[in-house]
């Protein structure tokens, strides 16, 4: 009910001022455990996925969002888990395990904060990784195309499940996390390139049939 509440008087409006197209929404797995991995550009992030999904995703935020007792409360009923991405707690690790154990959907930003530049994933976390190899799960890359700004229309590209193969068996240290983390970026930097190709190659397309229309004009 709270939810519900929460979705009427902030869902959405997010919806109407902040209006998002979602490309590719069919790619994610149903009725199965899956780990969303999207880029971070805002602080609305989140929520402005959360209210495009009938299927609540349940979501990794910084735990310092939960200072405020009502504040955190609403996090709280949208599925959002507490982290200190500084001092990783045993707890907080158990909680995701059990949430994919649970075949329920977790929403993950690999790079762990929100950068200015969109390209620039260097800071790239490995948790993601390793509870994608702990448990088993397929990843889903997803891409903001642009930063949300007030009734522009964005772009939010969701690409195809893949699973982390080739690590069975080893040891899940830093280096094999890193590798397995440069897998996850790699693929959603190639849904972002993917796409910005196609844009591009639509722009040719549409100067070219332009030009045509005029040589047809000058020849008449």
């Amino acid at each position: 009910m709270f939810y519900w509440l929460c979705w009427l008087l902030i869902f959405l409006p997010l919806r109407i001022f902040w209006p998002l197209k979602i490309v590719g929404k069919k790619n994610i797995p149903k009725k199965q455990k899956v780990i969303l991995a999207c880029n971070h550009s805002s602080n609305l992030d989140p929520v402005l996925i959360d209210s495009h999904f009938i299927k609540r995703p349940y979501i990794l935020a910084k735990h310092t969002l939960f200072k405020n007792k009502f504040f955190g409360a609403i996090l709280k009923s949208w599925g959002a888990i507490p982290v200190n991405r500084e001092n990783v707690e045993m707890s907080t690790i158990k909680t995701v395990l059990n949430v994919l154990k649970k075949e329920k959907m977790l929403l993950i930003f690999p790079q762990g904060r929100r950068e200015k530049d969109l390209a620039d994933m260097q800071g790239a976390k490995n948790g993601l990784a390793l509870f994608a190899l702990k448990t088993n799960s397929p990843i889903v890359p997803m891409w903001y195309v642009n930063k949300p700004k007030l009734f522009r229309r964005n772009t939010l590209l969701i690409g195809k499940p893949f699973y982390l193969e080739g690590f069975e068996g080893q040891k899940l240290t830093q280096d094999v996390l890193t590798s397995a983390s440069n897998i996850v970026i790699q693929k959603m930097f190639e849904l972002r390139d993917e796409y910005l190709k196609q844009q591009e190659d639509k722009k040719q397309q549409k100067l070219i049939k332009k030009q045509e229309k005029q040589q047809k004009k000058s020849k008449a």
